[in-house]
């Protein structure tokens, strides 16, 4: 029996990618280790999410006890009940901009996060290079729920997804990397989902499906029809470690260095509530050597 969302979905997915609607989600991440979709929100605004973000960086490193704040905003966040929806402990700025070999800044948003920092800390409402881009993450978050719902349905795990919010748990990591950036290493999504939204530089995610091992020759950048326009984009979706329980392994991955800044956005989701076992997953290539 064909159900309403499982038909929603190949008929979103005919639009995204019409090649792949014979191929089953779960054996498209096999074979390709993702699934590349036209995104509706295109360069313009992640251009401006970009232009906001920077703002932050400024505001942040001119102003460090604001930054100061925000973390005990955050640590007070994740002793918070809202924390175990998501269960991660990721969220709010991370600025690595002078640690070796890391060299970037990136910012975990969700919207518990904003509304509580907003509820419990109004003098955040009053600065406005905070507020533009938590409403400017905001905005992006609200496209990625039914995508991640319809994804789950398609692999007959409607209720991964159950809480008494009713929509999952979506984190959206914004980074900036600076040309010192340097991974060593592919690493796998602690996620239900990853959902790459965008990039400047899309050459620089290089990827593999999961397989038993793996060597430096298998991770390779994704073959995408969708470019990168004012109103479009090209998304990809991959499955992280929170669904080994269902034979869906991760797809490993690794953004590599290329010599220039470059922007990024991210949408993780989540288990509701869920304590991450320790999974034993095929070990992975150091691209140094």
């Amino acid at each position: 029996m064909v159900t309403r969302k499982t038909l929603f979905l190949w008929i979103f997915l005919l639009f995204a990618f019409p090649s792949l609607c014979a191929l089953p989600l779960t054996e498209q991440f096999k074979q390709v280790g993702y699934l590349e979709m036209c995104g509706k929100h295109g360069a313009a605004t992640f251009d401006a999410l970009y232009a906001y973000f920077d703002e932050l960086i400024e505001f942040f490193q001119t102003n460090p006890a604001w930054a100061q704040k925000l973390y005990s905003a955050k640590e007070r966040f994740i002793r918070s009940k809202d924390r175990n929806y998501y269960a991660t402990d990721f969220f709010g700025f991370y600025d690595e901009s002078a640690r070796e070999g890391r060299s970037q800044i990136s910012f975990y948003y969700s919207i518990h996060f904003h509304e509580f920092i907003c509820s419990h800390y109004k003098e955040f409402n009053q600065v406005p290079e905070i507020i533009r881009f938590l409403q400017a993450c905001r905005q992006i978050q609200k496209s990625c729920g039914n995508l991640f719902d319809e994804a789950a349905a398609e692999l007959g795990l409607e209720t991964i997804f159950s809480s008494e919010y009713g929509h999952p748990p979506i984190i959206i990591k914004t980074i900036k990397y600076f040309p010192s950036y340097i991974a060593t290493k592919p690493h796998y999504d602690g996620t239900a989902f990853s959902l790459f939204l965008d990039s400047t530089d899309n050459q620089s995610l290089l990827l593999a499906p999961y397989k038993p091992s793996f060597t430096i020759d298998d991770f390779s950048s994704p073959l995408r029809k969708f470019s990168r326009s004012d109103n479009q984009n090209s998304i990809l979706l991959i499955p992280g470690a929170l669904l080994t329980e269902f034979s869906i392994y991760p797809t490993p991955h690794i953004v590599i260095q290329t010599g220039n800044i470059r922007y990024a956005t991210i949408a993780f989701a989540m288990r509701p509530n869920y304590i991450l076992e320790k999974n034993e997953l095929s070990p992975l290539p150091n691209f140094n050597h």
